[in-house]
């Protein structure tokens, strides 16, 4: 792992981050640390000689003079705009996007298994439920009634009733 070898790969990249660089060197896991180290420092000099820029701050993305960085910049699988990766694995621009591929996936896995759409609770079954268990405790036979009077599962109604109550103790 040279100087030369780093160098060639960032020539052929034009425009790129340090992973990017990393990933094509793809050293041993031994290794990776040194290789992490030299390709941080052949940027550095590079920099400070004037053969690369910097043409992102936040990721830093780095390449030569009149390269665009727009190079590198992936397109969000959700809402389509374009961003620049921070690792190799960045599909989504932020968390929000990411959360909202995941809630599509799994509506979309439980639409093929037949299982049915997740319900919410409404207002007064929640009210019901805290009524309900905070006086008789989550006992089989009283969850058992409660799932047949809410259409619920019984563990279904403990687990709601378990998050009720972290929920108003944090709020205290």
């Amino acid at each position: 792992m040279t100087d030369g070898k780093i160098w060639e790969i960032m020539l052929r990249l034009r425009v790129f981050t340090p992973w990017m660089v990393l990933k094509e060197l793809s050293p041993p896991s031994f290794l990776r640390q040194y290789a992490k180290e030299k390709i941080r420092s052949l940027i550095a000099s590079q920099l400070r000689a004037g053969i690369l820029q910097v043409l992102n701050e936040d990721p830093p993305v780095f390449g030569f003079p009149g390269e665009s960085v727009e190079k590198i910049k992936r397109e969000c699988g959700i809402c389509r705009k374009r961003f620049i990766p921070t690792q190799d694995s960045d599909q989504y621009c932020s968390d929000e996007c990411e959360r909202e591929y995941r809630k599509r996936f799994l509506e979309k896995m439980r639409r093929e298994k037949g299982m049915e759409e997740r319900k919410r609770y409404e207002e007064w079954e929640e009210e019901l439920i805290w009524r309900t268990l905070s006086q008789h405790g989550c006992r089989s036979e009283i969850l058992q009634e409660l799932g047949k009077r809410l259409n619920r599962r019984p563990q279904a109604i403990k687990s709601k009733f378990k998050k009720m109550k972290r929920k108003r103790r944090v709020g205290r």
